[in-house]
């Protein structure tokens, strides 16, 4: 990547000060930044930072009094995010066409623009959407559907009969539509298999990170709803339903058939157990385990989660436990004289 500053300008708005014709070749965090970086001041805690920084130009809230040139915009870390987005396209791996290796089988549909990389596999009667991108190694499943402008990561793996919208990213080692957890214990030895012949509907919009895995739905349909975004080791039951643009950090966990309302967050290895359902806007602090249903707007944590003032004062209480205990062991020594 090379840029002048001008041109930074038109990407990301602002106001330029300084010499336009700064050449700009990476970005960097203000401490690590080296010359020919860009590098944004979030605000007045960092100027101090701004003011060391090897970085070749600024994106600041304000002009800062320094001899670099600078993007002064009302949201830098906003406007900083439209130049990343910029940098990570040009970093992407393009692939275009279908790759010499890749197995695309009868009834297949491809729109235009697809991109196959190697030993991706196509089930029968799959559907690719126009200009969906696909890496190496990922299998896409018997009937399949996947919408336009995805991208899909090496080795994700798609089960059979999978709905998938426009714009969806799914990064690696994700597995989707594996069977839900489903057994019968027939009374003396033995743990039945239930079929798991529903499917996994995923909306337009939605971010799936690394390793994670959606289970297909018993019967109709477990459904991640648009805008949501989950992060790494993220684990959906069947039948669950994630509303929209909920975001589920890493490790978080939904039991079968829970229903998460709209825009929920839940914290870093938050487990949530079958059958409940998380009103909208609800927050789940992280480490939590949820084992009943939780009112819209609520802000949740602990393990059993309760109200966060609650668990707020039961911690509190914890930590003095030790005092208390001393306390109540000088009390009985004194009742035994």
């Amino acid at each position: 990547m090379e840029l002048f500053l001008r041109e930074v300008r038109e990407i990301i708005g602002g106001v330029l000060h300084g010499d336009g014709d700064t050449r700009i070749t990476g970005v960097g965090g203000l401490r690590h930044a080296r010359e020919g970086d860009l590098a944004f001041v979030k605000d007045f805690k960092y100027y101090p930072e701004a003011h060391l920084t090897s970085a070749s130009a600024l994106v600041t809230p304000e002009k800062i009094d320094l001899p670099k040139p600078q993007i002064v915009t009302e949201n830098p870390y906003e406007a900083f995010i439209r130049f990343l987005q910029r940098v990570a396209e040009e970093k992407k791996l393009v692939i275009e066409g279908v790759h010499r290796t890749a197995v695309v089988e009868e009834g297949v549909k491809l729109g235009p623009g697809v991109g196959l990389g190697a030993h991706v596999v196509i089930s029968a009667g799959a559907a690719i959407g126009a200009g969906t991108i696909i890496y190496p190694n990922t299998t896409i499943g018997l009937g399949s559907r996947i919408g336009d402008e995805c991208v899909i990561y090496s080795n994700v793996s798609i089960r059979e009969q999978v709905r998938i919208g426009d714009r969806v990213i799914i990064h690696g080692c994700t597995v989707i539509g594996a069977d839900g957890f489903g057994f019968l214990w027939d009374g003396e030895e033995e743990n039945i298999k239930i079929p798991q012949v529903g499917t996994v509907r995923i909306d337009d919009d939605v971010e799936i990170g690394a390793c994670c895995t959606i289970d297909r739905a018993a019967l109709d349909a477990t459904w991640i709803q648009r805008g949501v975004k989950m992060d790494n080791h993220c684990h959906i039951g069947h039948n669950a339903v994630i509303g929209e643009r909920c975001i589920l950090v890493a490790y978080a966990k939904v039991g079968g058939s829970t229903i998460l309302g709209r825009r929920v967050v839940l914290g870093e290895d938050v487990g949530v157990t079958n059958n409940i359902t998380i009103g909208d806007r609800a927050r789940i602090g992280g480490g939590s385990r949820v084992y009943r249903s939780v009112p819209a707007g609520a802000r949740f944590w602990g393990s059993p989660a309760k109200h966060l003032a609650e668990e707020k004062r039961v911690q509190a209480s914890l930590r003095k436990l030790p005092w208390l205990r001393k306390k109540l062991v000088e009390l009985l020594k004194k009742s035994d004289q």
